[in-house]
């Protein structure tokens, strides 16, 4: 079943970010994921089955000055002992469609080029590659 994230899914996020390679506190977590759900403009997706979660997704609208908005997915993951069944697709069509009904007409993804499953993945499921770019971050 694919639903909209609850607080009381931070444990369970926490321990698939850290399958991802972003291990996170899950008090960090849940202030983050009350922030998000706060604002219409992001959306956060849960795979689940008996109160265990074989994925999650976030999406976000992104308003740029030079290009029209869109839906950006900022995190996916599937569990790695489930991955190859379709969630992953399930969970990017459900962004799909909450972006469609929100009016949007692109979604896009950004991933590192190391994660050659996940191109792959997206690939598969109709995303093409547009460029390739550096992130740059600076302590503050």
């Amino acid at each position: 079943m694919i639903r909209k994230a609850f607080l009381r899914d931070c444990q369970e996020i926490a321990r698939l970010s850290s399958q991802l390679g972003y291990p996170v506190d899950v008090s960090q977590l849940e202030e983050r994921l009350k922030c998000i759900s706060n604002h219409n403009d992001h959306i956060v997706y849960v795979m689940e089955s008996n109160h265990v979660l074989f994925g999650w997704i976030h999406a976000n609208v992104r308003f740029l000055i030079e290009s029209p908005p869109f839906v950006e997915i900022a995190g996916l993951v599937v569990d790695s002992a489930y991955r190859g069944n379709g969630i992953g697709k399930q969970l990017v069509q459900a962004c799909e469609q909450w972006a469609a009904q929100s009016g949007f007409t692109k979604i896009r993804v950004r991933t590192n080029q190391t994660r050659s499953d996940a191109v792959q993945f997206y690939n598969r499921i109709g995303f093409t590659i547009k460029k390739s770019q550096l992130v740059l971050d600076k302590e503050i």
